[in-house]
């Protein structure tokens, strides 16, 4: 199972960003891809950026929860995650996050299962997420979302803009269940800051086998690509 993260940063140099994540994900052709900050902009486009680059790239499969309102110094907009896929979508679920006072931003988490090529009922389970931009903002955030997963006695393949610089350093809130992908290697997804704020939280019971990053070029981020092997669940 190949996977790719990337935030797009919404419509700014689209244009020109567009033919370069085409053919990124041409060239990785991933079974599934995690997008973050997929905006609505009738202004610009009476379609995210989801569906055009799918118009392109002809995944059988894809799901948008582009539900924020989110505020800006030119007006609201609405902002959210989606997921392109080469397997069937078999269920979705998007929950807001809580709030906190002075956190400029309402997150959510997008949960999605996708049949496996076994036969059978098996599925991958995934979270699709973007946290909030200051590090207790996204940790509580984070712990909400594990919190929510071992209540419901589930652990999916959490990936996404995760905000949080030097994530391994709270491992405390996943090491008996997850591995994470800054435990494996240590990489700069997010250029400006030289920070890795894009992750990947995979379960114990698969292996992650590889970790790559992207060119600059196609947003502020770059897109984090891994392959997982295991069996999926059933």
């Amino acid at each position: 199972m190949k996977i790719v993260s990337l935030n797009l940063r919404g419509f700014f140099d689209w244009p020109e960003r567009l033919p370069l994540i085409v053919d990124y994900l041409r060239a990785q052709q991933p079974e599934v891809v995690l997008l973050q900050e997929v905006v609505y902009l009738p202004d610009v486009s009476p379609f995210t950026q989801l569906e055009q680059l799918n118009d392109v790239l002809g995944f059988p499969y894809r799901h948008a929860s582009v539900s924020r309102l989110q505020p800006s110094p030119q007006g609201a907009y609405r902002e959210g995650l989606a997921v392109l896929s080469r397997l069937p979508v078999t269920q979705s679920e998007t929950l807001i996050l809580l709030h906190e006072e002075g956190d400029p931003h309402n997150r959510l988490v997008q949960f999605f299962d996708l049949a496996a090529r076994t036969g059978d009922d098996a599925v991958w389970k995934f979270a699709n997420v973007h946290l909030s931009v200051r590090d207790d903002f996204a940790l509580h955030q984070l712990d909400e979302v594990l919190s929510i997963l071992k209540s419901r006695g589930e652990k999916r393949i959490i990936g996404g803009d995760f905000n949080i610089n030097h994530l391994e350093r709270h491992a405390h809130l996943w090491r008996a269940d997850y591995v994470l992908t800054s435990e494996i290697e240590h990489y700069v997804s997010f250029a400006g800051s030289s920070q890795a704020n894009d992750y990947f939280l995979v379960p114990r019971q698969y292996a992650l086998r590889s970790l790559t990053l992207s060119p600059d070029g196609l947003s502020d981020h770059r897109a984090l690509a891994v392959e997982i092997v295991g069996r999926p669940e059933s």
